[in-house]
């Protein structure tokens, strides 16, 4: 046996967990700037131009990122 792995705790053989409060349950998701896990996905759409805009939102400290679409409505 290797001796590294004598020494690991019994939480490094589980499988990683998403926290219990986060919407994402398949993910790890979380702000980079406070931490949070509880963001909120804000759809936006632009009819003058035919765009869908969707953001990652953060409640706690209102960060807010764009996430790239590929494709707009048509």
């Amino acid at each position: 046996m290797n001796a590294a792995r004598w020494f690991q705790r019994r939480e490094d053989y589980q499988p990683p967990q998403t926290h219990a409060d986060s919407p994402f349950g398949r993910f790890t998701v979380s702000c980079l700037r406070c931490g949070s896990v509880k963001l909120r996905i804000i759809g936006e759409l632009e009819s003058d131009a035919g765009e869908l805009k969707v953001f990652l939102f953060c409640p706690k400290c209102r960060e807010r990122e764009q996430l790239p679409m590929s494709w707009a409505l048509g």
